[in-house]
């Protein structure tokens, strides 16, 4: 825990009213005015040390670096730019360069960053300061990473972190270990970095950095999503969002991406286009293109089902932004997005550049997809390149990536039967079927067109097929007939009465029975453009009803409800295969219903009905899978029920027994320290580790 006995910055404010004194009594105070100060406490501070518009370069560079970490971008550049830096001496001098030169290179000025970083470096080695010394090595390391060189960055990484524990500075080390931890991360060395990162939180939490904390916690889910622990990755990214919400930090743009990355990886297409909305806002008003440019790159992944010019332009854009791994982010998503339009040649060229630069790099993961690209782009040595990706999705831990090749070699090159026994493995990894609609490896593959030709997807986004390939918006003669479609869906067989549903879309009107009839048959239309079948072949009416013939039409809430009641049914009688029908049940569950119709209040019953019906079957799974022979299997199912209430103090103990259990301790105590923060978020007590875990 942190030593409450230290003053903080805003002690010092009451203690010293006068520039000098105070500006000294922040020096001695050393790490722990970065790790407890917030951008009021600064902008308090600089209220008495400022000479006209400008700051001892001593707090300047020690309030930049912190504004910087919180997300505050363009205050932390106003400090920096606003300094006296005549005064300073060169180990002041070279902290004071290095903190800048992580800020610029957050707002992605490279150019900067390197200017400073060098003087940061001459400026630590004339004085020899320990200190001075890791901030100088730490910046040659992120200088070795704009120049895309691995072993010098993880080289001056490891020169860092010799001096932070010769200085006895922990903030700065957990800063390394964090640092270290990502460098593994980005060539695909999960379980080290985990490590890292795990030394990292310990460090964090015994200064009391909080947005250090939200930082490792958000590293932390980035790896577990990549070992496919997803609902475990979606715990650790609410718990970061929570500390920057609460630090009213920018940061929480980097949270919001991640969360929506996590939700994409899932096939939650509806929530994670919510997350990256918010964090593409928060990202462009703090000018942070290391958020920016993943929110950018999922976002036109996902839109590739509604609105394909649109992901194409979001995608293209990305190839003008600056991000830490030069334009791998870019090249692969406008590949994957012209792709799914059509343009296999385009495909194939940004494949060859992203092929180039992941080498160079030594960027596994991303040589992998770069791979899977190539493949899927022509048919050279498409087999051959398939299985290198896999090879790499094995060797490093990522079960998800690894199953979605399985399915494509399947489809490929496989048997019905291989491939629907892939189908289900990825079910079983929590990962649902709006995945499919997602661009990337899954929707390259020829669509599935299933015993319908029309399919209406309602759980989450709402999305129209017909024989495999969505509807765009462009092709909805008017809002109204999609609004049928959708108050039709989630009726079913039961269908609505005609006056029913002309309330619902016209209730100001007293006579909107020809605007119904109008409507119905702009729907038709949609439902059979080439006229294919007769009038009520798709959607049946009469003087008094309208309904969906549910023999010629496919709706995935029917189909879950359906599912959800077979297998807990079969859970209840003990069946053995009720597991296998929950998973696949809950990999049915893909979003709420009509989750951009939140507004509305006549989708409120039927959502209420389907979200009870998806707890349950999760929390059945979960407790079945515990008190089976694979209690592990019992963790990501756990995880999930905690992201739907994450204040469930049962879900919590269930959790860290079976952690505990299975000598995952590092993990149980993770999940206590965030039981503790959310039971102290609603004022009520918490339990001790030891009655927890008991």
């Amino acid at each position: 825990m942190p030593d409450v006995q230290r003053p903080t910055v805003r002690d010092l404010l009451d203690l010293h009213r006068d520039r000098d004194p105070l500006v000294l009594a922040v020096i001695e105070l050393g790490p722990h005015a970065i790790a407890t100060s917030t951008l009021d406490d600064w902008e308090s501070v600089a209220t008495v040390v400022r000479t006209g518009d400008r700051y001892p370069a001593a707090i300047a560079w020690r309030a930049g670096y912190t504004l910087y970490h919180l997300g505050h971008t363009e205050r932390a550049e106003h400090f920096f730019e606003n300094a006296d830096r005549d005064e300073l001496d060169d180990a002041e001098r070279a902290q004071f360069c290095a903190a800048w030169a992580s800020s610029a290179w957050g707002s992605g000025d490279a150019e900067r960053s390197e200017a400073l970083g060098l003087e940061a470096f001459e400026a630590a080695e004339r004085c020899g300061d320990d200190s001075a010394l890791t901030w100088a090595w730490e910046s040659r390391a992120m200088l070795a990473s704009i120049h895309g060189e691995p072993r010098e960055n993880l080289h001056a990484h490891q020169r860092a972190l010799d001096h932070a524990l010769a200085a006895r500075d922990d903030l700065m080390e957990s800063r390394i270990r964090n640092n270290l931890g990502s460098v593994l991360f980005d060539q695909a060395r999960y379980a080290e970095s985990l490590e890292q990162f795990e030394h990292a939180l310990r460090l964090a939490n015994g200064v009391g950095h909080l947005s250090s904390i939200a930082l490792i916690r958000h590293n932390v889910a980035d790896v577990m999503l990549n070992l496919g622990r997803i609902d475990e990755a979606l715990v650790e990214v609410e718990a970061a969002r929570a500390i920057w919400a609460g630090l009213e930090s920018p940061m929480v743009g980097a949270a919001w991406q991640l969360l929506a990355d996590i939700q994409r990886a899932r096939g939650n297409a509806a929530q994670a286009a919510m997350a990256y909305r918010e964090a593409v806002t928060v990202a462009e008003e703090s000018d942070d293109t290391q958020t920016l440019v993943p929110a950018l790159t999922g976002s036109a992944l996902i839109q590739v089902a509604t609105d394909p010019a649109g992901a194409e332009q979001t995608a293209r854009r990305l190839l003008s932004l600056p991000s830490a791994v030069g334009l791998l982010p870019g090249n692969l998503t406008v590949g994957w997005v012209v792709l799914a339009a059509g343009d296999a040649e385009a495909a194939a060229a940004y494949a060859k550049e992203a092929l180039a630069e992941a080498s160079q790099r030594h960027a596994r993961a991303w040589l992998a997809e770069a791979l899977e690209l190539s493949a899927l782009s022509t048919s050279d040595n498409r087999e051959a390149q398939l299985r290198e990706a896999a090879t790499i999705w094995s060797e490093i831990g990522n079960p998800i990536r690894l199953q979605v090749n399985r399915i494509v070699q399947a489809h490929l090159f496989g048997s019905p039967f291989t491939e629907q026994l892939a189908r289900s493995g990825l079910r079983s990894l929590g990962v649902q079927e709006d995945a499919y609609g997602i661009a990337g490896p899954l929707h390259a593959i020829s669509p599935r067109t299933g015993d319908h030709p029309v399919h209406v997807h309602v759980l989450g986004t709402f999305v129209l097929s017909l024989h495999g390939r969505p509807v765009t918006s462009s092709e909805w003669p008017s809002r109204k007939a999609r609004d049928i479609l959708k108050v039709l869906a989630g009726r079913g067989s039961r269908g609505i009465r005609r006056e029913a549903l002309a309330d619902l879309l016209w209730p100001d009107d007293a006579d909107p029975g020809s605007k119904l009839s109008v409507a119905l048959s702009q729907l038709r239309r949609v439902l059979d453009p080439d006229k294919a079948y007769g009038t009520e072949h798709f959607v049946h009416t009469d003087r008094v009803s309208v309904r969906l013939d549910m023999a010629n039409v496919s709706v995935d809430v029917a189909d879950f409800v359906v599912a959800a009641q077979e297998s807990l049914s079969a859970a209840r009688t003990g069946d053995a295969d009720a597991i296998g029908m929950l998973e696949a049940a809950a990999a049915m569950h893909t979003g709420e219903f009509l989750e951009e119709d939140l507004a509305e209040d006549w989708p409120a019953e039927m959502r209420d009905e389907v979200e009870t019906l998806g707890n349950e079957v999760i929390r059945v799974l979960a407790f079945a899978l515990q008190d089976g022979p694979e209690p592990e299997r019992a963790v990501p199912w756990l995880a999930r029920l905690l992201t739907y209430d994450p204040f469930d103090e049962s879900i919590y103990a269930a959790l860290m027994r079976v952690l505990s259990t299975a000598g995952r301790h590092g993990e149980a105590r993770r999940h206590h320290h965030a039981y503790v923060l959310r039971m102290r978020e609603i004022g009520v007590p918490s339990m001790s580790w030891e009655d927890m875990a008991a």
